[in-house]
């Protein structure tokens, strides 16, 4: 008996205790590809093998970049272990120009969603450049979840201007909103190369918003006895951080460090002499974070999302009742939700289950006319684990039942199409384009059947091959502004009637 009893109260510890995980995130100017840096014994393909090999010793789950072109991307996939990325060039929102991209090891961290947008006043205007700028610069952002714990947690990564204060001061704004906007009351984690240090006005707004944690200050443990920048220069010592991790207050962060890695190198080529070299010129800074697994089912249907904004909403026409597809279209095109009346309610990641949970408080107690139901990506991309082509049908049934109840019109949209979840890659193609159309067919049946408006966004915006047709895209599964666009045409004509 006092086995079973022993076995007991360590089972119950065991559900009680709140499971905790730790991750570590690097950020690291690695300095562009210049071919006038090999005068100075700094080329790029003798610094290469040693910026991998740090990255991979130090085991960096989530490893932040700047200065990177593409050739330097490529090079360093190459040479990491396990790593995948996401971002673009800063220039053509493609391949050209410098990328700020997030890199992350694919057998801890999963990419749910990711996009970029450019430090000016048209953010999403691809390769604009703001204010007093002398650079296009870009803000990359994720939404990953540990494979582990499956809690979520944003990144986003940048890289501000060198030559334009009032572009870094508004940039450095901008990214706040961002933050505010986008994240859902998830934690976030902000790094990138800021060129300004701690005593810098604009390293006020940040850390003085409430939003941010300056990890160099709250760790518990720190090593950092020289600054960020060394200009390749390995007897530089200054106290002035320009790289900065930042995150959101409900992270622990357990260590802090600005990595002073050297390799040795002859001094002249044939010289048995050699000398010390640093990696890049600037030093990585890395940190080792925490964040309990218990947050992530506090509230688990992100009750406390759209609280605030619920209370101060007076009755909408319509409400949009979504995921990232929908939060992201309020993003794109605020004007189409204010001009008409209507209120957006997507957040990111979010499955039917989590929806059909929230949409009494996010649907029906707003007493809208209408409710725009988009829903079931992230069920078929299994954000939530693995459930039926039905039980997602039933869901979004339910939360049509509800309002029909409640004397709110209905309008059944159609899933957009995907070929490929970026961030479940174990999903093939044909199962995604598969189970996509499977569920569209129960939802138009079911929405002729029962005298409800069907909006196709489908039809409209699959290529060829049941993929997102690329002028209509951000990445595979989430639209850009001319998606959007797109969608609202198709959309207003039915709530137009």
């Amino acid at each position: 008996m006092k086995r079973y009893f022993s076995v007991l109260l360590l089972l119950l510890t065991w559900l009680t205790s709140p499971a905790q995980s730790s991750f570590i995130v690097g950020d690291y100017n690695i300095r562009y590809n210049n071919p006038e840096d090999a005068k100075k014994g700094a080329a790029w393909a003798d610094r290469l093998p040693h910026i991998c090999d740090m990255v991979n010793y130090e085991g960096w789950d989530i490893f932040c970049a700047q200065e990177v072109l593409d050739d330097q991307l490529q090079d360093l996939l190459k040479g990491l272990d396990g790593y995948d990325h996401i971002g673009v060039g800063r220039i053509d929102g493609k391949k050209a120009g410098e990328y700020a991209p997030i890199l992350y090891r694919k057998s801890r961290m999963r990419c749910i969603s990711n996009g970029n947008f450019w430090l000016s006043e048209t953010p999403d205007v691809v390769g604009s450049k703001g204010w007093d700028a002398d650079q296009r610069r870009i803000c990359t952002w994720g939404l990953f979840e540990d494979k582990s714990t499956k809690w979520q947690f944003w990144v986003f990564n940048l890289h501000l201007d060198h030559v334009g204060w009032v572009a870094r001061r508004e940039s450095a704004k901008l990214v706040l909103t961002r933050i505010e906007e986008m994240c859902d009351g998830k934690p976030y984690i902000l790094t990138g190369d800021f060129n300004v240090d701690q005593d810098d006005e604009i390293y006020g707004i940040l850390v003085e918003s409430g939003k941010l944690v300056d990890t160099h200050d709250v760790a518990k443990h720190r090593m950092a006895k020289n600054g960020t920048i060394n200009s390749f220069k390995t007897e530089r010592y200054t106290k002035s951080r320009i790289d900065h991790i930042f995150v959101s207050p409900d992270f622990t962060t357990h260590g802090y460090g600005i990595l002073t890695y050297h390799y040795w190198a002859p001094a002249k080529e044939g010289e048995k002499e050699y000398k010390p070299h640093v990696l890049s010129d600037h030093y990585p800074v890395e940190v080792r974070l925490e964040l309990p697994r218990y947050r992530a089912p506090q509230d688990w249907a992100q009750y406390g999302n759209y609280e605030k904004k619920n209370s101060e909403t007076k009755k909408p026409e319509v409400v949009f009742m979504g995921n990232s597809i929908t939060s992201n279209w309020y993003r794109f095109h605020p004007e189409f939700f204010h001009e008409n009346n209507y209120a957006g309610r997507g957040i990111s990641g979010q499955v039917t289950a989590q929806m059909l949970a929230r949409f009494r408080s996010d649907v029906i107690d707003l007493k809208p006319d209408k409710v725009v139901i988009l829903a079931g990506t992230n069920d078929i991309a299994m954000n939530q684990g693995y459930v039926s082509i039905e039980h997602i049908f039933e869901n979004i049934v339910s939360m049509a039942e509800l309002a029909v109840h409640n004397d709110i019109e209905v309008v059944l949209c159609s899933v957009l199409p995907a070929d490929r979840f970026s961030w479940s890659w174990e999903i093939s193609s044909e199962r995604a384009k598969a189970s996509i159309k499977e569920l569209n067919d129960l939802l138009r049946t079911y929405a002729k059947e029962n005298d409800l408006e069907y909006a196709d966004y489908y039809s409209a915006m699959a290529d060829e091959n049941l993929a997102l047709k690329k002028e209509y895209q951000q990445d595979a599964v989430h639209p850009n502004k001319a998606g959007y666009l797109v969608m609202e045409e198709i959309i207003q004509a039915i709530l137009k009637k």
